[in-house]
């Protein structure tokens, strides 16, 4: 994980907004670009493939992150398929906090982290 990575993690976690204070979202103007609608806006339910019924899908699955290199099959593949969603998610609301619209993620977008987790054939 990159030092931008991990602190964008960071600063979701801890709900930070710069300036500390909810500012309209450039994609919905009349919306202010809170915690709540930051969820709704950039669809993370849909795009982390999980139920409604969590109310912060980024953080149950921040909250999640393995502290350990895992050795199975079953404990990489969702994090293989979930992170590079995570960290797209991530740089599209740092766009959005600092009033910009966000352009296309760069190309490996959470790469050092997938490089982490060991290559496990099945």
């Amino acid at each position: 994980m990159t030092r931008i990575e991990r602190n964008c993690c960071v600063c979701w976690c801890l709900g930070w907004l710069p300036d500390g204070t909810p500012r309209p979202c450039p994609i919905h103007p009349s919306q202010k670009l809170t915690k709540s609608h930051s969820i709704h806006c950039l669809n993370m339910h849909r795009r982390l493939q999980l139920p409604e019924m969590i109310v912060d899908p980024l953080s149950f699955l921040l909250n999640k992150l393995p502290r350990r290199t895992q050795h199975s099959f079953q404990a990489v593949l969702p994090w293989s398929l979930r992170w590079p969603t995570i960290c797209t998610i991530l740089y599209e609301l740092d766009y959005l906090c600092h009033d910009k619209i966000p352009p296309s993620p760069p190309p490996y977008v959470g790469q050092r982290f997938l490089e982490w987790l060991p290559n496990v054939s099945r």
